[in-house]
């Protein structure tokens, strides 16, 4: 089994609306291999894989070729090819690495020689991996060898952690998908836009671009934060920064024992000693702490030692929105294991792992946990009685959401602090007995703001109900329903797109719409001097939904890039196809199928009467299409717009747009060149126009007027 050539299509292409690869596999001998004549194989695949059998995760939209309901063994009992068992296993490592794909389809090249696996991908070197394991385990269980499917699957879950974009994007990203909202991931970070054009927020990680440069500087500076929010009356804990070991003891008998001792600037509670109790532990806790400060900071915090756990509770503009409550790492004596075997015995519980994707950390015996073991007399060589427990880390995983039980008063004080650092997210770290009653009354503090902070306690607690932390966070760039949407048009064809092109752009600016134009290489902005931008199609679309100025998009999109490389905006609102005959036998619809799969249930597909393969693209769109022909009123756009399509067409001096039993008249008489170029561009422009919301009414008054 060989891979002949695998091309990635990053958007819309000739086999769905989703991004895909396209895999070429020669099956050599095995050509002709059935899984109905080889039960021993399947059986190993779903001794290894017992996903297989699930229903596949498919989209029928999407255009997969198998029927939702099947599971693997069922079609495995009527013979499935090679190929097909290499697709299904394919997607179910993608499942298993937490990318499930909608889309799948394998089919016979024309000769017979070879066939097309096809399947979405979310991201390229991920779905690579899992093609290449797929291989791997096909291969495996056709030749009765091994295959360790645990740890070939851990291998594509660390991948998957490296590649994609982290938990606290992926549920704002969900959300914004909830809403319609296009997202699109601008660098291999998490800078991620969200929505187009004028329209267009960006986040990264749980930072909006309305997030405060100040307040994220504040939040870096504890000793500031705590300044500023004692001011306003937020209860912080007691303390100041020392620069040696003995200011730190100092500073620990005027505010008293015990203390906490941490970082003047670090993340993530690196360097932190807590319910330190006198100065030979503060001394040993001090150059902890001031190694892990990052470059240029030099102290050390020591501050009061609040009882109690560690709470987070996440504000979101001016509410808190979720609150998960955090354990401390323990583990449990039984009379004969080590301290140090008793968290390897711990850390085979495979909700732990190293990933910030794991539910839980692995229990670690760093500097930090050793010290807290020396100070109650013991190392990780001590064994614990029965029942005996010891701490290994206080401020342990957060794993239980209770943002239902958090006082009024203490959401307040949240919103408060977070109000008063200047940060629109924000996640405090809060100590007290009880979030269910007033810090104060307590002796409850909070310890710090962080600005950016995870999401993932909130959207996946271990225990109690996720929150929609991500839904309030596109509702705070995008109130009121907002969706981030401009009209997008996009041409296919020959000369005549770019004429079109600019028929349209008068059009939509009749509406006050800044237009963006990608013509060739050449980007027109109105108000801004024209300019070209090397590169492909997919280029000169992405910098248009860049711009921040642009109101409405309209791209040309030549069909043997389309074919070669996919479309370039996962979106079309409206796909206009013009002289696809010309266009050659190939890609007179190939090449423009990544323009009708980008178009959505709600846009529109705009095509010639006389199109070849029209029956497929009718078929290939899913929203709406609409027939055009400059011969006039055909039998087939009459048989269209009886089905419920809308036409366009020309009735002597008049453009007819017909839409159900109801038909529109705009005459043509003031147009100034009647010739028949003109009149061939301006028929599928306004159907575009009209397919892009501008009014019946305006579009008669414009032709009226000639004002284009």
């Amino acid at each position: 089994m060989e891979f002949r050539q695998i091309v990635a299509f990053h958007g819309p292409n000739r086999w769905s609306g989703v991004p895909t690869l396209e895999v070429l596999v020669d099956l050599g001998a095995l050509r002709t291999w059935r899984s109905s004549a080889d039960p021993s194989m399947v059986a190993r695949l779903l001794s290894w894989l017992p996903a297989l059998d699930d229903p596949p995760q498919q989209a029928p939209s999407q255009g997969g070729n198998e029927p939702p309901q099947a599971s693997f063994h069922k079609l495995a009992e009527h013979g499935l090819p090679l190929a097909d068992v290499l697709k299904r296993v394919t997607c179910v490592l993608e499942a298993a690495a937490g990318t499930p794909p909608e889309y799948s389809r394998c089919e016979e090249t024309l000769d017979g020689a070879s066939c097309r696996v096809t399947f979405q991908f979310e991201e390229e070197s991920l779905g690579r991996a899992c093609l290449e394991t797929a291989r791997l385990c096909v291969q495996a269980a056709l030749a009765d060898a091994a295959f360790d499917a645990p740890a070939e699957i851990r291998k594509l879950v660390d991948l998957a952690d490296d590649v994609r974009l982290g938990p606290s994007t992926r549920a704002i990203l969900r959300a914004a998908a909830t809403r319609g909202i296009p997202c699109r991931r601008m660098t291999g970070g998490s800078l991620v836009q969200l929505g187009e054009g004028a329209k267009q927020h960006r986040i990264w990680t749980a930072e909006t671009d309305q997030t405060g440069s100040i307040g994220e500087d504040i939040a870096q500076d504890k000793e500031l934060t705590k300044l500023l929010l004692r001011q306003v009356g937020v209860p912080v804990p007691d303390g100041r920064v020392a620069e040696t070991a003995e200011e730190a003891c100092q500073v620990a008998r005027e505010i008293g024992f015990p203390v906490v001792t941490k970082p003047q600037n670090a993340n993530h509670g690196a360097g932190i000693s807590f319910d330190l109790m006198n100065c030979e532990s503060i001394t040993q806790a001090f150059d902890l702490a001031l190694h892990e400060n990052k470059a240029g900071s030099t102290g050390v915090i020591v501050e009061q030692f609040a009882q109690g756990p560690a709470h987070r509770l996440l504000v979101v503009g001016d509410r808190l929105i979720a609150a998960t409550r955090g354990q401390s790492d323990v583990v449990v004596g039984n009379g004969h294991s080590t301290i140090a075997e008793l968290m390897d015995e711990e850390n085979r519980d495979p909700r732990r792992g190293a990933n910030y994707t794991d539910k839980l950390c692995k229990m670690s015996l760093n500097e930090a946990a050793r010290l807290r073991l020396k100070r109650q007399g013991l190392t990780s060589d001590s064994v614990p009685e029965v029942g005996q427990e010891i701490i290994v880390c206080v401020n342990g995983d957060l794993t239980t959401d209770e943002t239902d039980e958090v006082h009024p008063a203490v959401a307040e004080r949240a919103v408060l602090a977070a109000q008063t650092i200047g940060l629109n997210i924000a996640g405090m770290d809060v100590i007290a007995e009880d979030i269910g009653r007033p810090l104060e009354e307590q002796g409850g503090v909070i310890i710090e703001v962080n600005a950016g902070p995870s999401l993932s306690m909130h959207v996946e607690p271990l225990y109690g109900h996720p929150q929609p932390v991500g839904d309030a966070i596109v509702e705070l760039m995008f109130p009121g329903g907002e969706d981030g949407r401009i009209p997008i048009v996009g041409i296919a064809g020959g000369s005549e797109a770019s004429q079109i092109g600019l028929l349209i752009a008068g059009l939509l600016r009749k509406l006050g719409r800044r237009v963006g134009i990608a013509l060739g290489c050449e980007i027109s902005v109105d108000g801004q001097r024209p300019y070209v931008l090397r590169g492909s199609d997919q280029d000169r679309i992405r910098s248009l939904l860049l711009h921040p100025r642009v109101e409405a998009a309209i791209f040309e999109s030549q069909s043997t890039e389309a074919l070669a490389i996919g479309l370039g905006c996962e979106r079309c609102d409206v796909a206009v196809l013009t002289n696809l005959a010309a266009a050659g036998p190939l890609t007179s619809i190939d090449g423009v199928l990544p323009l009708v799969h980008a178009v959505p249930p709600e846009g529109a597909a705009i095509i010639p009467a006389t199109a070849p393969h029209i029956d497929q693209l009718l078929s290939a769109c899913r929203g709406h299409t609409l027939l055009y022909s400059t011969a006039g009123e055909t039998a087939r756009l009459r048989d269209h717009q009886a089905r419920g399509g809308r036409v366009a067409f020309f009735l002597h001096d008049s453009l007819i747009l017909g839409t159900g039993p109801n038909a529109f008249f705009m005459p043509l008489k003031g147009i100034e060149s009647p010739g028949p170029i003109v009149r061939e561009h301006l028929l599928p422009a306004v159907a575009a126009a009209w397919s892009a919301g501008v009014p019946v009414e305006l579009l008669r008054d414009i032709l009226a007027r000639t004002g284009l």
